[in-house]
């Protein structure tokens, strides 16, 4: 899982690039976050435990709007709000043997860590209800290697306010790059 780590530290590093301010604008670890989880869940994927013994996401009422984004429209969700909105929305999720949000909107859509006997780590966006479950990476690296390419290629950019922001072709087009056997970049 070192790629996972190598790609996590990549992903903070371009963000802070863009957006100077960004990673000292997320909140830091909660030292009891390994505790709280393992009350909730019988372990702590590699991709939370990088994640969360780092920062500990962002407020939901972040004072300065500028620094919401992980991705653009989605905060990266703080751990007892995660382990909270699990126990009372996801946790009756039968399709997969885990499956935890981590990125939200205001709109209680939700980019999910899912795993199930057939693959470790799967990487969905939820819009609503689990008839709106759709993959979006074939697992975790896929997702920072993705995410990443955003930064390099240019899919990301700052709007003239100075929030984080896309451009829609370009994103299906280097997350089809990345993602060649994912749907969801070709519709």
């Amino acid at each position: 899982m070192e790629d996972m780590k190598v790609n996590f530290k990549a992903f903070l590093d371009k963000s802070e690039e863009l957006r100077k301010g960004y990673v000292e604008s997320l909140e830091p670890a909660d030292k009891d976050f390994q505790k709280k989880w393992l009350e909730h869940f019988s372990n702590i994927p590699p991709f939370f435990e990088e994640i969360y013994t780092t920062c500990n996401g962002t407020k939901q009422d972040i004072t300065e709007q500028i620094y919401f984004d992980f991705l653009p429209g989605y905060r990266l969700m703080q751990a007892d709000e995660i382990i909270d909105t699990y126990e009372q929305d996801f946790r009756e999720c039968t399709e997969y043997d885990l499956f935890i949000p981590f990125l939200t909107d205001y709109s209680s859509c939700y980019y999910a860590y899912a795993k199930d006997n057939n693959r470790e780590c799967i990487v969905y966006i939820s819009e609503g209800d689990f008839e709106d479950l759709e993959e979006i990476h074939f697992d975790v690296v896929d997702f920072w290697k993705t995410v990443i390419a955003f930064y390099d290629e240019g899919v990301y950019f700052l709007d003239e306010d100075g929030y984080l922001d896309y451009d829609f072709e370009k994103e299906s087009e280097i997350g089809a790059k990345y993602n060649p056997k994912i749907n969801y970049w070709r519709e």
